[in-house]
């Protein structure tokens, strides 16, 4: 199954990152994808579009589904963060985007540190 993500949107705050849309198979878009960040672990995890109700518009039941759900919209968003150029004087970037960076530099030097 082909999954296509795109990053809509990103507003690095208390515990949204970003906001996207993924394409399952061609056959159905969802939009409105919440990536979100654990305040006690600081892992990802994805949010899915809910009604009124608070009951979830999609589930995926596939756990496989999920897990390249959340790793795609993980890779996007930090590939995004981590592209940003902050030496532009004239448009320089919001200092959340710069903490983020940071957090996301250090993550990745940890893990390699762990070998994961």
């Amino acid at each position: 199954m082909s999954i296509v993500v795109d990053i809509v949107d990103t507003f690095p705050t208390h515990d949204t990152l970003a906001v996207g849309r993924v394409k399952l198979h061609a056959l159905l878009i969802v939009s409105s994808i919440l990536l979100k960040i654990e305040d006690t672990t600081g892992r990802y995890y994805v949010e899915f579009p809910t009604n009124e109700e608070g009951q979830a518009l999609i589930v995926l039941s596939d756990k496989t589904l999920k897990e390249k759900v959340h790793d795609a919209m993980v890779y996007k968003y930090e590939q995004y963060i981590l592209s940003l150029n902050s030496s532009s004087i004239s448009n320089p970037l919001p200092y959340i985007y710069e903490l983020e960076r940071e957090r996301i530099e250090r993550n990745k030097r940890r893990y390699t540190f762990l070998g994961i």
